[in-house]
């Protein structure tokens, strides 16, 4: 196993590493040091800010259970096309902009010590923040393990973190941040993407392509 392969397998879950990849810990000092920082971020995610459900999720869920079977089957093949469309956008987009890289830096160097610092921001203010970008933050996404404020590209963002069916994903809601168009990056095991949005922009890292598209797609029809 080489250190990009171990280091993608730990971010996608450092607690759940096959044999291949803990024999490699045990010779590569860089990876073992990499995967204690990645354990001692787990340990902090559990104890951080436990955002609750929304207001009406459980009614949402409700109408959505009323649908007919074969209006779902319709939303899931149009949901899937979406995905399809737009992951093979993202594997076509030029690569290693140096926004979206710094949305890496930031996830690889910076992320767990914001976390451990920084003051845990409002869920409801959060969701003003996204409302006012246009942004969804839809259930879907995952568990939101983390809601906080951070500097970042120059300014203050909103830092959030999701625990998705593809992995751990983060979002940083940059308000004061105007982009023209997508961007994207991949480095350090990891893959991101930054798109605009009303008023700002929104920077997702992740440790796939897909799950980083899976997340765009949501943000934006969530």
């Amino acid at each position: 196993m080489s250190c990009l392969e171990f280091r993608r397998a730990v971010t996608v879950d450092p607690r759940r590493l096959d044999a291949d990849a803990r024999a490699h810990a045990e010779t590569c000092v860089a990876c073992r040091e990499f995967l204690a920082r990645s354990l001692a971020f787990e340990d902090r995610l559990a104890s951080a800010l436990k955002i609750p459900l929304p207001p009406g999720l459980g009614e949402r869920i409700a109408r959505a259970a009323t649908v007919s079977p074969g209006s779902r089957r319709w939303f899931a093949l149009a949901a899937s096309l979406i995905l399809a469309i737009a992951l093979a956008a993202f594997l076509a987009w030029p690569r290693d902009d140096p926004l979206a890289l710094a949305g890496i830096d930031f996830v690889v160097f910076e992320e767990s010590q914001a976390i451990a610092d920084a003051k845990p921001a409002d869920a409801a203010v959060l969701q003003r923040v996204a409302r006012g970008m246009g942004v969804a933050l839809p259930a879907q996404l995952g568990e939101v393990r983390y809601v906080g404020t951070c500097p970042f590209a120059g300014t203050t963002a909103y830092h959030v973190l999701v625990k998705s069916p593809l992995g751990k994903v983060t979002l940083l809601l940059i308000p004061d941040r105007p982009l023209a168009s997508r961007v994207a990056a991949s480095a350090r095991g990891l893959e991101a993407a930054v798109v605009p949005a009303l008023g700002g922009s929104v920077a997702i890292i992740g440790g796939t392509a897909r799950g980083i598209v899976r997340v765009e797609t949501l943000l934006k029809t969530g």
